[in-house]
């Protein structure tokens, strides 16, 4: 079991990120290999740190259904560069999968959801 809790604090704490977190506990996924959903969200906090000059916005919720992990920043920029297809591929280990909310000028969001 992982604890996506924990797992955050421990990246957030490596990397000296500016982020707010808002992490309930009990968000807890099986695997036996972490390493993969680390990568995407290193590489994820990599891809929204230069597109704002504000804290990034990190969030894991518990949900019936799952778990919810959300990026968020808050930012001018009106376009974005495109994800990189390996996150797709990576996800389908943890029965994961996301999905990108945005309103150019104002935020841009990727949401992992975590399926049961």
């Amino acid at each position: 079991m992982l604890d996506l809790r924990d797992l955050m604090k421990k990246i957030q704490e490596q990397k000296q990120m500016n982020a707010n977190l808002s992490l309930e506990f009990d968000c807890v996924i099986e695997t036996e290999d972490p390493t993969p959903l680390i990568k995407v969200i290193n590489y994820i906090i990599n891809y929204l740190n230069p597109l704002t000059d504000k804290p990034l916005e990190i969030s894991v919720n518990a949900q019936m259904s799952g778990v919810l992990f959300s990026f968020s920043i808050f930012t001018e920029q009106t376009s974005f560069p495109p994800l990189s297809e390996q996150i797709n591929d990576a996800l389908q280990n943890y029965n994961a999968s996301y999905e990108v909310k945005q309103e150019e000028g104002k935020y841009f969001q990727i949401i992992i959801t975590f399926v049961k």
